[in-house]
């Protein structure tokens, strides 16, 4: 009994000593420069590194980290980062939250009880939200306290998409379901109570891809596209950005090249086995890359004044046959790579949030240039304190940024005097 007792007091004194040596490593790991709060995001970026390392162990034992099993525990540990704890009383009397399914989708409205709409214009402007999350993770209800204060700031109503998720629904199962929603808010507006000029698509990461892509399809109905920290495409991953954080360990459990192209493959259900051929940008054959290598000519379409980086994009000098096929079907899919359009100058008013501390931050500033040349009316912010996911902690949740709120106040602004045409101080 008595040894029983020393090597469970072991046990637990070793486990503490373990805890309290990790605790310390996460304190005083350097962080980049330039990043405001970083004792904030610190722990947001650590969470992230665990989940990695799990993910990474199950790999190596030969279990599908997609399974829904892994999806309610990691969509979990998100909805607490997000949301209110469960001791603070954050209520939004002003915001009503529905549950409905539109053309056989689920969706979750956030609806003010006051109409912001301009007097000519019949029932809600709306913005259609299609959330992040590698089009693998997370869900509306993850969302729900952000999506709340969004509809709380903005005025607007807010339809949030519970789109089909990888790898169970690869592409394009998730952009069918936020076409059909759209389609349907468009169609039913009327009935809806939906103002029907005034419908916006917007997301974030893997939903500023299905926002663009929706953009695109819809371009006649849709009155404004907001892509924050948008994935646009799987082309090239040698772009300054992807450099950047190539060759330093920066926030790797937020944003790294390695998630990135895992997120992408899942996508576009593309055996997990061929991740070094698109780490090494052998994925495409080179005629295709040669034929849209001029929209990321990081040279010619990152705006030099913002000084984002000092690299240039690698270009793609290699192919390997046995996935290019496969893959360059997939890249000349305005659905799935939306920066490769052809004709953008039919694309609605763009407004687009970037990160400096984002893998995904040269894609959305050089697809914001191209839409500039073309004529369409681009609003575009940087964040240099901003990180991939940043817009979430504008308020909703237990943790707010100052950064993010800064984002939320600008979009808010640009709405009320763009969109809604209202007077602004």
């Amino acid at each position: 009994m008595g040894r029983t007792l020393g090597a469970v007091i072991c046990v637990f004194v070793g486990l503490i000593v373990c805890l309290s040596f990790h605790v310390y490593t996460v304190l005083h790991r350097a962080m980049p420069p330039g990043l405001a709060e970083a004792e904030k995001i610190r722990w947001f970026d650590e969470l992230g590194r665990l989940a990695r390392r799990g993910s990474g162990l199950m790999h190596d034992v030969g279990i599908n980290i997609g399974i829904q099993p892994m999806k309610i525990f990691i969509n979990t540990a998100f909805s607490i980062l997000f949301n209110p704890l469960p001791w603070q009383r954050v209520v939004y009397r002003n915001i009503r939250v529905n549950q409905d399914v539109y053309d056989g989708v689920t969706v979750s409205t956030y609806t003010p009880v006051k109409n912001s709409s301009p007097p000519n214009c019949q029932g809600y402007p709306t913005i259609v939200y299609f959330h992040g999350g590698g089009w693998t993770w997370l869900s509306v209800g993850v969302y729900d306290g952000p999506l709340k204060n969004l509809a709380n700031k903005t005025k607007f109503k807010v339809v949030a998409v519970e789109y089909r998720t990888a790898p169970q629904d690869p592409f394009p199962a998730a952009y069918d379901d936020c076409l059909a929603v759209t389609k349907y808010i468009v169609q039913h507006s009327k009935e809806l109570n939906v103002c029907k000029d005034l419908i916006v698509v917007a997301g974030d990461g893997a939903g500023g891809n299905l926002a663009a892509a929706v953009a695109i399809e819809l371009s006649s109905f849709v009155r404004l596209q907001i892509l924050i920290n948008p994935a646009l495409q799987m082309l090239n991953f040698a772009t300054p950005s992807y450099q950047d954080f190539s060759d330093m360990e920066m926030l790797p459990g937020i944003t790294s090249p390695e998630k990135e192209i895992t997120n992408w493959m899942r996508y576009g259900n593309i055996n997990l086995s061929f991740k070094h051929l698109l780490q090494g940008n052998r994925h495409v054959s080179l005629e295709s890359y040669a034929a849209f290598s001029d929209f990321l000519n990081s040279s010619k379409r990152l705006p030099s004044p913002l000084k984002v980086s000092n690299k240039s994009t690698i270009h793609n000098s290699e192919s390997n046959d046995t996935v290019s096929p496969f893959i360059d079907n997939l890249i000349l899919d305005s659905r799935f790579n939306p920066m490769f359009t052809q004709d953008v100058s039919f694309v609605a008013d763009t407004y687009i949030i970037t990160s400096q501390f984002d893998v995904l931050r040269d894609e959305a500033l050089m697809f914001g240039h191209r839409l500039l040349e073309n004529g369409v009316k681009v609003e575009l912010h940087h964040y240099y304190h901003g990180f991939h996911g940043f817009f979430l902690f504008a308020g909703g949740g237990w943790i707010e940024l100052k950064e993010s709120q800064k984002a939320m106040e600008q979009l808010v602004n640009y709405l009320n005097k763009e969109i809604l045409r209202l007077k602004t101080n």
